[in-house]
């Protein structure tokens, strides 16, 4: 009989392949997604609009779900899965419209609760003492998949049309339903909204404004790349390229992290860079300028985001499942702040670029809200 540590390891070991091919099927397909309308005559306010539909899809989720005693972690994670393997699926039903694109931008907002919520809950509490180490392979996955799945995607996309691109992810998200289906244990799973929220006082703001960052740039560079590649072979090489460095950058500091516990003097580096890189893209205005200011931010980024979710764990461990609930809701309401600062720049002065200055200097502002809320939290 395995005993309590080989049993932990094995569960932690399925829920890392049920994420690798989550994020491969993200990656594939979700890298050419606004290309495909964009192409369709999707125009670029709406691209920019559909993000407010993915920002808000969560938090309706998790409305809806407040205060339920019957919810089931494992299913709620595989009702995620499916619902990511509709998304793709109603690409491929429809010839892309506007509304098809807000509609599959809601659907794959759902999941930052649906699947998202149950994965951080038990992939953190599996993950102590190793918070920055495991945290980097968290956030690493999905830029190292990046560096070789948009080339094999556009490909694909220019050899046999986006359908073929789409239909493989679906696919692959409809193998992982089964396999997270059997290999994990049932488990019960019950939130109130208003007592996760208590539970992160000291770092409401900071997830807030984590939030704010996040919807933003999400938003402008989805939006800003397509400017300057508008084949899918050049965005899926742009998106290789551009992915390269931070992996390995990643794994290298969070394992120093792990082993000094000196997070702050980290985050005040790498927060600070990320903010400046972010806004030096705002004056990129070629396609060379914007890959190497993208590339230089997604080393920073790469650096960055380990350390804010460590923190959180060094100081809520023990409050696991509000924490990530509480703090799903903040990202999406403040990715919706961001993704409407966007929109603003877009369509009042003209400039989708100039909104990433502003985003910038919101992250680079990070580190000093740190120091403001020692009172509340502890950051060493």
């Amino acid at each position: 009989m395995l005993d309590s540590k080989s049993g932990d390891r094995n569960a932690l070991l399925r829920l890392l392949a049920a994420y690798l091919l989550w994020n491969a099927a993200g990656v594939l397909g979700g890298s050419f997604v606004n290309l495909y309308f964009k192409g369709a005559g999707v125009s670029v306010p709406d691209l920019v609009i559909s993000y407010f539909f993915w920002a808000a899809a969560p938090v309706l989720v998790m409305r809806f779900l407040d205060g339920r005693k019957d919810l089931d972690m494992r299913a709620v994670l595989v009702a995620g899965i499916l619902v990511q393997a509709a998304a793709y699926a109603f690409l491929l039903l429809f010839p892309p419209s506007t509304l098809q694109f807000y509609i599959y931008s809601f659907l794959l907002g759902m999941d930052s609760f649906l699947f998202w919520v149950p994965f951080n809950i038990m992939y953190f509490e599996m993950s102590r003492g190793r918070e920055a180490m495991l945290g980097s392979l968290y956030f690493a996955v999905n830029p190292l998949f990046g560096i070789f799945l948009p080339l094999i995607g556009g490909a694909m996309a220019a050899a046999y049309g986006y359908g073929s691109v789409f239909l493989l992810s679906a696919a692959t998200y409809l193998v992982i339903a089964p396999l997270a289906l059997l290999t994990l244990g049932k488990r019960g799973f019950s939130f109130r909204m208003k007592e996760c929220l208590a539970g992160l006082k000291g770092f409401k703001t900071l997830i807030f404004l984590e939030g704010i960052y996040g919807g933003g740039v999400g938003a402008g560079m989805g939006v800003i790349a397509l400017f300057y590649f508008t084949s899918p072979q050049q965005l899926g090489l742009y998106l290789s390229v551009t992915t390269i460095f931070s992996v390995l950058a990643s794994f290298a500091v969070s394992r120093l992290s792990d082993k000094s516990r000196k997070r702050k003097g980290y985050i005040a580096a790498f927060g600070s860079g990320l903010g400046i890189t972010t806004a030096i893209m705002s004056f990129a205005n070629t396609a060379f300028l914007w890959s190497a200011a993208v590339s230089v931010r997604n080393f920073f980024s790469s650096l960055f985001y380990p350390f804010t979710t460590a923190i959180i764990m060094d100081n809520k461990r023990e409050s696991a499942e509000g924490v990530f609930v509480g703090r799903e809701w903040l990202l999406n309401t403040g990715r919706f702040l961001g993704v409407a600062l966007v929109l603003f720049f877009t369509l009042a002065l003209g400039s989708i670029h100039l909104s990433l200055a502003l985003l910038g200097l919101a992250i680079a502002i990070y580190p000093a809200i740190i120091g403001l809320k020692k009172r509340h939290i502890r950051v060493d």
